[in-house]
């Protein structure tokens, strides 16, 4: 790995008219690291586009201070997106043009990004596997935690009985919901679960019969973004429900090894694991059961 010389480059706030163009910045630059690791790599369509920058105007007007970019003669070279929500600060997106990475501006973004977060006692980052990345996030007080992206056609020969999931109502289950999320990770999403709904995603819902029986869970596609749930076996049972409805090639993310009831079910559903992922974590350990979003924790 080889560090350039640094750039000269302004930090600053992130305008409404910078958007496209750190879509299409962050976008490239990430999808090289998705390649570069073996990750499958999702289309840039119109829809991603779309998506992508409905994420990052979301963020500039809940985060307006924690959204910064940096600019170097005029073009848009590095980004960095994080979240406050009550007493948890959340990176949601960091990403420098390739041919300037190594020349400080990453850590210039983080800089900025933490100090937008400066109150907050907890924080975490889901971490891609670029080394860089994670030297900037470990150096900066984040406790590393390993974990595993799982992928494939789920084999469903030990899907068990009586799952008890149901489809979401947005409305009618938004205090369960938030409520789940808080006893995991502290806090709720706030204003990130009406930003879940507008992006298409889709929710699920364990009611069950106890407190300790209910779990939610998040997907795009084929993809589980996001799961909380009051038990291991609450959870483990919304994971099942949405394998079983996954046509195609599921994504989990973020398995660490506290989260041995999602491994499980990776393997008995046939899943590859590949050691791909890592959750930054301060002020707190692991929440398990809890899958985050890499979007907004």
């Amino acid at each position: 790995m080889t560090t350039g010389s640094p750039v000269a480059v302004d930090i600053r706030l992130l305008r409404d008219d910078d958007v496209a163009a750190v879509e299409e910045m962050s976008s490239r630059a990430l999808d090289d690291v998705d390649r570069e690791f073996g990750l499958t790599l999702e289309e840039r369509d119109e829809t991603r586009i779309a998506s992508a920058q409905m994420r990052i105007r979301h963020l500039a007007k809940t985060d307006p201070e924690g959204s910064v970019v940096a600019e170097r003669d005029g073009e848009i070279v590095g980004v960095g997106l994080a979240l406050r929500r009550g007493s948890l600060w959340f990176l949601s997106l960091m990403a420098v043009r390739g041919d300037v990475q190594g020349t400080g501006i990453g850590r210039r973004l983080m800089d900025a990004t933490l100090e937008y977060g400066k109150d907050c006692p907890v924080g975490m980052i889901c971490a891609s596997p670029d080394p860089r990345a994670l030297r900037r996030y470990g150096r900066a007080g984040f406790a590393l935690h390993a974990g595993y992206v799982a992928e494939g056609v789920a084999d469903r020969a030990e899907l068990p009985g009586g799952l008890g999931v149901r489809e979401g109502d947005w409305d009618r289950d938004e205090d369960l919901v938030q409520t789940l999320v808080a006893e995991r990770r502290g806090e709720p999403y706030g204003p990130d679960l009406d930003f879940a709904r507008r992006r298409g995603l889709r929710l699920l819902i364990r009611d069950g019969t106890t407190p300790s029986d209910r779990a939610m869970g998040l997907l795009r596609g084929n993809h589980v973004t996001a799961l909380a749930g009051a038990s291991d076996v609450a959870a483990s049972r919304l994971l099942w429900a949405a394998l079983a409805e996954t046509p195609g090639v599921a994504t989990l993310s973020y398995l660490l090894g506290n989260q041995q009831w999602a491994i499980d079910i990776a393997l008995a559903a046939r899943l590859a694991l590949k050691p791909l992922d890592t959750l930054g974590i301060r002020g707190m350990a692991p929440p398990t059961p809890y899958l985050p979003s890499g979007v907004f924790g």
